[in-house]
């Protein structure tokens, strides 16, 4: 048996700086590593790491959901069922033109947001992810009813393309040169 004397001197003593020290990494490790599978398990809704849920997600539920996604699909597949059954946005007549046109703000706002052009804003990227909404709905529509449709394959070729070169950009800029130079 202890003497309470010893055991009531040993709990008045100040803690060990290298244990409280090693207790704070290894905590901070596995904070990290639980942040980093619980943002891997999440990526296909929120492809956003858990450090920018509350900037670039919506919460569905228990679950993070990218903004921009959880506005562009819902509508979009409405607009494409219903363009596939005759009731579009805009007469047939119009099209290609305001299947470009509309994607065009969505393209600019994020490809400035990639780049670090502009700062990130919710009203202007929901407001513009709803009008390439529109867009992306009418030309799936003539995917639904024409496999291998141009009006829905073109557009997303290129819009795809600019989104993808200013997502590398962006993260090329991001991380600034990878080997020092001579």
């Amino acid at each position: 048996m202890s003497d309470p004397a010893s055991v009531s001197e040993q709990a008045s003593q100040e803690p060990n700086p290298v244990a409280a020290e090693l207790f704070e990494q290894r905590l901070a490790a596995m904070t990290q590593e639980r942040l980093l599978h619980d943002g891997k398990r999440n990526m296909w809704l929120a492809h956003h790491w858990p450090a920018d849920y509350h900037e670039r997600c919506v919460k569905i539920g228990k679950r993070h959901v990218c903004r921009r996604c959880a506005a562009l699909y819902p509508l979009g597949l409405l607009v494409a069922v219903l363009s596939a059954y005759g009731l579009a946005p805009w007469p047939k007549s119009f099209d290609p033109w305001p299947i470009w046109i509309f994607s065009i703000p969505a393209t600019v706002v994020y490809c400035g947001e990639a780049l670090g052009l502009m700062r990130y804003r919710v009203r202007l990227q929901v407001g513009t992810t709803l009008l390439a909404a529109a867009a992306f709905g009418r030309a799936l529509g003539y995917e639904f009813v024409e496999r291998w449709s141009p009006m829905f394959w073109q557009p997303i070729f290129v819009f795809g393309l600019i989104w993808f070169l200013a997502t590398l950009l962006g993260k090329y800029r991001q991380m600034g040169p990878a080997l020092p130079r001579d």
